[in-house]
Formats: C-alpha cells, sequence, structure tokens
C-alpha cells in the first residue's frame, strides 16, 4: 500500500480555494444584507410611526385607568381585545443592610435557619487555575486533559460567519 505525501504546495492551493469560495459566499452576504437594508429603510418610516401611535395611545390608556382606580377593586384587572388593563400587585424588592449585618442577625435572631438563609460556597476558580504552571497544578492533584493540537481552518474575518449564522438560525 502506498500512501502518498501532501506538500505545502497542495494545502496552499486548497487555501485559495476555500478562500475564493468564501469570496463568493460574503459577495452573497453582502447582496443580501444590502436588499435587507433596502426593505428596512422602506418600512421603517411606518414602523416608527406606529410605535408613537401605539405609545400614544398606552398613555392615554394608563391615564384613563389612573383615573378610575374604583373600576378595578375587584377584580384588579380585565382584559379587553385581548389586552390586560388594570392593576397588577408588584412583588416589591428586598431592601438589606451590610451583608455582614445581616448575616450576623440572622445566626443571632434564627440559628436553626441560619443554613437556609446564608449562602455559603467555595468553589475552585478554573480560569485562575488555568495561569499556574504544570508543576503547581500537578501538586494540586489537578491534571490537564484534551490539550492535544487540532487541525484548524479558520478565516481571519469573521463578520461573515456571524452572518451567516444568524441567517441559518432565522432559517
Amino acid at each position: 500500500m502506498t500512501t502518498m505525501m501532501t506538500t505545502m504546495a497542495e494545502i496552499e492551493l486548497k487555501t485559495q480555494g476555500y478562500a475564493a469560495a468564501r469570496a463568493e459566499l460574503e459577495e452573497a452576504v453582502k447582496a443580501l444584507q444590502e436588499d435587507l437594508d433596502k426593505v428596512k429603510a422602506r418600512y421603517m418610516g411606518m414602523i416608527r410611526k406606529q410605535i408613537e401611535s401605539v405609545r400614544e395611545h398606552e398613555h392615554e390608556l394608563s391615564a384613563l385607568i389612573t383615573k378610575a382606580p374604583g373600576l378595578f377593586e375587584k377584580p384588579k384587572s380585565r382584559t379587553f381585545a385581548g389586552i390586560k388593563v388594570g392593576y397588577a400587585k408588584q412583588p416589591g424588592r428586598l431592601e438589606c443592610p451590610d451583608d455582614d449585618q445581616l448575616i450576623s442577625a440572622i445566626r443571632k435572631l434564627f440559628p436553626d435557619s441560619a443554613k437556609t438563609l446564608i449562602k455559603t460556597t467555595e468553589k475552585p476558580v478554573k480560569s485562575a487555575l488555568s495561569n499556574m504552571n504544570a508543576k503547581d497544578l500537578k501538586r494540586l492533584g489537578v491534571s490537564v486533559v484534551d490539550a492535544t493540537d487540532v487541525v484548524i481552518v479558520k478565516p481571519q474575518d469573521s463578520d461573515v460567519d456571524k452572518l451567516v449564522a444568524a441567517l441559518i438560525e432565522e432559517d
């Protein structure tokens, strides 16, 4: 069985073909983007007007509801034309003192609930560990896995790839 040796010239030739195919893809994506921009430009004026109209209607509706809170005592809200109007209870938010002060108060006043009310976490920071040298990592019992060379074919410009990915996801 004879295996043929690959030469750098063959790789360079294939890379040029790949680059040419990417250039064609880039041209197609640019043409699509230009057409999309034209369509957006044609409709954006109308969309902006509609957004303003919706905001005005919402403001007027909110003002009417504010003037008549008695209409929304029970039930607090109603649905008309698929739009829920009225009042809704907001969940509110907790305003806590300093964490250390709150933890101290919990431990003092509710010692049996401290484990539930206080979060304690200790985790190694892998991004920091990855900056350590191999000798120190070995001393810690940490091993580096899958640190092998892999074939790469990566264009230096990724704008086209992002657009293509977005288009594929939309499709």
